[in-house]
């Protein structure tokens, strides 16, 4: 069984300038639950990094609360990396490839950013992108 490429969220689609009214997912949840706050657990130079984060992600309305363990987990693996850099105890490869793709993931690589078209986040509800298939 072969696998296709991964899919597209219809979200991305639209910031992407390539969403087309036959490829919708009609069943694709709508999520527009927020952040939860910066849990607790994150080691400091972690929880430095989830408040640039979140305030970066929600500039462009990528984030939302289905991503907390993923956005928590690279928080997390940043934080590691950066205190192993202060006391001369790099991480292993492995920690560094796991990172890069949590990073892919919310578009925070120059490759993985060029497929997307930035746009301003309009305030909540404020535009229904569904409205134009009606």
């Amino acid at each position: 069984m072969t696998k296709g490429r991964k899919p597209i969220p219809t979200a991305l689609k639209l910031i992407q300038g390539t969403l087309r009214k036959e490829r919708i997912n009609k069943h694709e949840p709508d999520i527009k639950t927020k952040m939860p706050a910066c849990p607790a657990w994150l080691n400091v130079e972690a929880k430095k990094e989830w408040k640039r984060l979140i305030k970066e992600l929600n500039k462009y309305g990528i984030a939302t609360g289905f991503d907390f363990i993923a956005l928590a987990t690279l928080c997390q693996m940043w934080g590691e990396y950066i205190e192993g850099a202060k006391v001369g105890e790099p991480v292993g490869a492995a920690h560094v490839t796991q990172m890069r793709l949590l990073l892919v993931e919310f578009g925070m690589t120059p490759s993985s950013r060029s497929k997307v078209e930035a746009v301003e986040v309009l305030e909540p509800d404020a535009y229904d992108p569904w409205n134009e298939f009606d």
